[in-house]
């Protein structure tokens, strides 16, 4: 047995690389001063300049009580706002402080570093593969969420 490669499986891969990522990533963002997922809010809500917490959810793809407290320690930060909504659009929608939008290129930077470092050695084919075959993985999944949630309602 000595000398034989342990053959893992590729959800466990799949999860291990996914982890090593999130990590190198958290590392750099704690650089200026965020946490995991406030990267992705942030960035979000630098493309339309406001949105509400309804659209940021869906967006992200995590519940809505996650956004919420997203939101407020980004808050807290002073990196973004809520602002009340208007009559076409109902709810809270988050704008970008100053300090918000000063970060965005930060956030950036750190996520093209992340990404430089994961996939080198990778040529431009083998990612565009690898990008098709996780976008993939995420529509099976998701469609497998979908069908167990349908499935509760019942």
């Amino acid at each position: 047995m000595a000398g034989k490669k342990k053959k893992r499986h590729l959800l466990g891969q799949l999860t291990l690389a996914s982890r090593a990522a999130r990590t190198s990533l958290s590392a750099r963002l704690a650089e200026e001063g965020l946490h995991p997922g406030q990267d992705a809010a942030l960035l979000a809500i630098a493309e339309g300049k406001a949105i509400t917490l309804r659209e940021l959810a869906e967006k992200l793809a995590v519940r809505p009580p996650t956004v919420t407290k997203t939101i407020n320690r980004l808050a807290a930060q002073m990196l973004v706002e809520k602002r009340p909504g208007t009559a076409e659009r109902r709810g809270s929608t988050v704008h970008l402080t100053e300090r918000g939008e000063s970060l965005v290129e930060d956030v950036r930077r750190a996520q093209g570093e992340t990404e430089r470092l994961a996939f080198a050695g990778l040529s431009a084919k083998q990612r565009k593969t690898l990008g098709k075959l996780l976008r993939r993985i995420q529509r099976n999944l998701g469609a497998a969420e979908l069908t167990s949630a349908e499935g509760e309602d019942d």
